[in-house]
């Protein structure tokens, strides 16, 4: 086991000897064999050392490590603290240098990246020897549907292991609802009437300033985050991507138009809400209103001077679908301890592994059965949100892009910008623009 003290006081010890780093290419064959490895454990009796990259929260991994252990006297697991910065590029020049951590956790566009090139092992033959019907079903259906690649060559592979549920909600500010002689959008939720046409309508009146200068924004919008600004698409029932062809582009039909459109209403006709979003607006009290996730949750309990709570996102003309952040776990396919490997991402989403950090993070788990310990967490929030807003969610569009994901994802934020933030240009011009480039991208990868 791993003393507290020793998380910053040792070095951090790599181990990786005698046999030649994968780079980037390396053969399909090459991790097949490691693959087939994966089912030969340690010898008997054998001491085996894994590595755990993990960000820098020393209290749940001291309590992750010292239960697993527990559980897997002949595993030892040393915390690799994961780097700032680039943190991307070190682990794939660790990857090439053959000393990559065996577990680490990841998201978005670079996982996708990851699974692609084949550099992380697929958990598929581990799940079906592990995991009974009942287990997978303790998972939230769309955190389970998001460990799956759902696009390329790999389709149906299990490169990843959800570590935790965070989807978008809004935060709200009771005291500004209160003052403002407003309904409370949880109110207006329990009968069924917080709509987009509600939520407009508080965030107008919530807004307060003199002219242009405003000193308190009645909403706070992503106009940054992809994913985020999809929501407000799949909730007028469009999408950027086919789903049953995500090589076809479908962002220039008129549902997504009506989507962006209204955040570009709410932005620059009503101008309730800033066209470059700030999370700090909402904890300095300078916003009512803040779509967000559930990661946010720890902070304002700490810090918060005012009473607030969370209420899902409005329904729009086709409901109220969100995206499932993709935090997930994987372990690299060059790992010497494959199956020891599987037995800690197997802790980490298990029941106990959630819980513990459902107590040391005070974030929601991506398991059922762990779901009461974060609801006890503070009793006069609406802390469930997140598991009815997680039975609305869907996989991430970055699981879903075809073609270069980095390339078509910049793409698509330059011009959504061009629209939501500068308002150089209405949305079914810029995405007639942007279209041909996006469809070259993807072009360009299958030819």
């Amino acid at each position: 086991m791993v003393p507290m003290n020793e998380f910053t006081e040792r070095p951090e010890r790599i181990r990786r000897a005698g046999r030649p780093g994968p780079g980037l290419g390396f053969s399909l064959g090459l991790a097949l064999l490691w693959l087939f490895a994966a089912v030969i454990p340690a010898a008997a009796g054998e001491r085996v050392t894994l590595t755990l990259q993990y960000p820098n929260e020393p209290g749940v991994v001291a309590a992750w490590i010292e239960e697993f252990e527990a559980l897997y006297p002949h595993i030892d697991v040393e915390w690799q603290v994961r780097p700032g910065g680039d943190w991307q590029s070190v682990l794939i020049t660790q990857m090439i240098a053959n000393t990559a951590p065996d577990v680490f956790e990841f998201w978005g566009a670079f996982g996708q990246d990851l699974a692609r090139r084949g550099l992380l092992l697929d958990m598929r033959p581990y799940v079906e020897r592990d995991f009974t019907a009942e287990e997978i079903a303790d998972f939230y259906p769309v955190a389970w549907e998001s460990s799956f690649t759902q696009f390329g060559a790999r389709k149906g592979t299990q490169y990843q292991m959800p570590r935790y549920i965070n989807i978008m909600v809004m935060h709200y500010n009771e005291t500004h609802f209160q003052e403002a002689g407003l309904e409370s959008p949880l109110s207006l939720d329990a009968r069924g009437a917080w709509t987009w046409e509600t939520f407009r309508e508080a965030a107008r009146k919530l807004t307060r300033g003199d002219g242009s200068a405003v000193s308190r924004w009645g909403a706070v919008v992503s106009t940054s985050s992809l994913p985020r600004m999809l929501n407000w698409v799949w909730g007028a029932g469009g999408d950027f991507f086919d789903p049953e062809d995500p090589t076809r582009f479908i962002g220039d039909e008129p549902a997504a138009a009506r989507g962006i459109q209204f955040l570009h209403d709410l932005i620059w006709q009503d101008g309730s809400a800033p066209a470059a979003d700030s999370g700090n607006l909402f904890p300095a009290g300078n916003a009512s209103i803040y779509e967000t996730g559930f990661a946010e949750v720890p902070r304002y309990m700490d810090t918060n001077p005012f009473a607030w709570n969370i209420v899902q996102r409005p329904a729009g003309p086709a409901g109220r679908p969100g995206y499932l952040v993709d935090d997930s776990f994987g372990i690299w396919s060059g790992t010497s301890h494959p199956e020891e490997a599987w037995l800690l991402v197997k802790f980490l989403v298990s029941k106990r592994g959630q819980e513990i950090l459902v107590e040391k993070n005070r974030i929601p788990p991506v398991r059922g059965s762990a779901a009461q310990r974060y609801f006890e967490l503070d009793p006069n929030l609406n802390l469930r949100a997140f598991a009815d807003a997680v039975m609305d969610g869907r996989p991430s569009i970055i699981s879903r892009i075809a073609g270069d994901v980095a390339q078509v994802s910049n793409e698509l934020i330059a011009m959504l910008q061009s629209v939501l933030r500068r308002n150089e240009q209405p949305y079914e011009l810029a995405v007639q623009g942007a279209k041909p480039r996006i469809e070259r991208i993807i072009a360009e990868t299958y030819r």
